[in-house]
């Protein structure tokens, strides 16, 4: 339900299309049931308050805060006044110290108007499908809860999915075996359309068709029983976030990519949208291959117009026919663009127009950061990661710094806006390539060190997975590992300081960890970290 045309939205950012992947009738912004919102988008419109402006660390706007006793990385389901979200199960201390390492996850029901627990309920995952608690490349606790109002239906992303009343009162469960060998790098996120919930998993053990280095693939259940109802044909890699949407014809699919790190074994590289709903589901519409070694790591964004293919591996973004999955254009995203740079020393911006990135001595590649994009026809955004290091003996610079990126689609023009991403003195560790590491962010609010990995202590410009970025009428929310969240004007005529709306935090630099995506129902924007959920609202 995301590609009809909407009028308002596109009259409110002074644009000639609309806001891609959206419905011509949008869904009422006091519910959020699932990780994309109520239009499978991750934008929503509304007439109520919109909060851009806040802090944990100063108390500022914010309603209230529910301490977590674990560290979690689900987004947050809202139906009226409940919400649903999941942690992993509590380690003891002794536990972590041992590894900080699990499959359980706690599935929690919360009063959205004082953040009291109205029921809670656990969900046990495959034991041998083990994530590190606090890493920054999910969990078994990353997938969000889907509701309708009256059901609810959680996920673990190491093997088990079920339903519950609204009230706590189990329906079904089922369980599969997930991919097991490499990383815990899950990001799917489980889709509600009709009576079927998607969810990505191999093929059964007992499937003739299952290879023997297993596949991942789309599959329908039934919301009511669970039951599966079909499997798609195609596969793809767990690294990527689906889409859904609406097909120009008429009916559903979803947009889902091949090809990542680590040596996933879903090919050719490239994109398939495939329908789920109607008596075609689980058929694709269109594949397309990538013309090289393909990287799939991002939300795989498309309206009925156009479909992207942003891959780390290139200097260009494929644009996509969404009716055929032809290529309609490329568009470098290194030549001739516009950057805005931010001095620290002066707290100054300058513009430069007719940049050509790949000019200078040492070689400069782009980055497009993982899970941190979103399209808003006519433009398309990313976040860049930041990174110095060497290819044999020359310099390599990933950037630009600290930059979001706007590409119009329509016309071509790519901008580079460089936030003024200040980080405090802090306690730290110094490692290669100028990354520094927060040891504090990894404790959670029992004071307890959940990550094992040093790299879940970094900023979130480099090599992790921030949550998703949504949009709210005109805003854009950038949450960073770190717990800033950067607010950004989309209706900026400009891509400079003009767009820049707030830098917020969601609790004091250097002790603050989040990977998750934030939800707005009624006003509020819900948000979380390792140690807290928190209700925003504006004055």
């Amino acid at each position: 339900m995301r590609l009809i045309r909407i009028v308002a939205f596109a009259c409110l950012l002074n644009l000639t299309s609309s806001l891609g992947n959206a419905q011509n009738t949008q869904q009422p912004s006091n519910q959020w049931p699932q990780a994309a919102g109520p239009n499978q988008n991750w934008t929503v419109q509304t007439q109520k308050p919109v909060p851009t402006n806040w802090s944990v660390t100063d108390d500022k706007n914010i309603r209230w805060k529910k301490t977590l006793p674990e560290t979690g990385q689900s987004g947050i389901a809202v139906w009226d006044n409940r919400l649903f979200m999941t942690t992993m199960k509590p380690l003891s201390a002794q536990q972590a110290s041992k590894s900080p390492k699990g499959t359980d996850i706690v599935l929690y029901c919360i009063d959205a108007d004082n953040g009291e627990t109205i029921w809670e309920r656990e969900l046990a995952g495959d034991p041998a499908a083990l994530s590190i608690y606090a890493y920054g490349f999910s969990s078994s606790s990353s997938p969000t809860p889907i509701t309708d109002g009256k059901h609810v239906w959680f996920c673990n992303a190491s093997g088990q999915m079920g339903c519950w009343t609204i009230d706590g009162e189990k329906v079904w469960t089922r369980r599969w075996t997930p991919t097991l060998g490499r990383p815990f790098n899950k990001q799917f996120e489980p889709i509600k359309i009709g009576d079927t919930i998607l969810n990505m998993e191999p093929r059964a053990t007992d499937d003739p068709l299952r290879r023997e280095d297993a596949w991942n693939y789309i599959k329908g259940f039934s919301a009511t029983d669970g039951s599966e109802q079909w499997i798609a044909p195609e596969g793809l890699t767990h690294y990527n976030t689906p889409v859904l949407g609406k097909l120009p014809d008429g009916g559903h699919a979803v947009l889902s990519g091949r090809g990542a790190h680590h040596g996933v074994p879903e090919s050719p590289p490239g994109l398939t949208l495939t329908k789920v709903d109607g008596s075609e589901a689980g058929k694709a519409v269109w594949s397309y291959e990538a013309s090289r070694k393909g990287i799939a790591m991002v939300t795989q964004c498309w309206d009925q117009e156009y479909s992207y293919w942003l891959d780390e591996s290139r200097t260009d973004l494929v644009v996509l026919n969404t009716k055929d999955g032809s290529v309609a254009k490329n568009i470098s995203w290194m030549k001739d663009v516009t950057v805005t740079s931010y001095d620290p020393a002066t707290k100054t911006f300058q513009t430069r127009e007719g940049v050509n990135l790949d000019e200078g001595d040492a070689s400069f590649k782009v980055f497009p950061a993982w899970f941190a994009n979103l399209t808003v026809r006519p433009y398309l955004y990313f976040q860049c990661f930041n990174y110095k290091g060497k290819q044999g003996r020359r310099d390599v610079f990933y950037g630009p710094r600290n930059s979001i990126v706007r590409i119009n689609v329509d016309t071509g023009k790519v901008e580079y806006l460089e936030l003024p991403f200040e980080t405090p003195e802090v306690a730290d560790q110094k490692a290669g390539g100028g990354q520094t590491f927060y040891p504090s962010m990894e404790l959670n609010s029992r004071g307890i060190d959940v990550a094992a990995d040093r790299r879940s202590g970094r900023t979130g410009w480099w090599w992790c997975f921030n949550g998703n970025t949504i949009a709210v009428n005109q805003y854009l929310y950038f949450t960073f590992m770190c717990g800033r969240v950067q607010v950004i004007d989309g209706k900026a005529d400009k891509f400079d300081q003009n767009a820049l709306v707030s830098m917020n935090d969601l609790g004091e630099f250097g002790k603050t960890w989040s990977v998750n995506t934030p939800s707005f129902s009624n006003g509020r924007i819900y948000h979380r970290t390792m140690k807290e959920l928190i209700c925003i609202e504006a004055e």
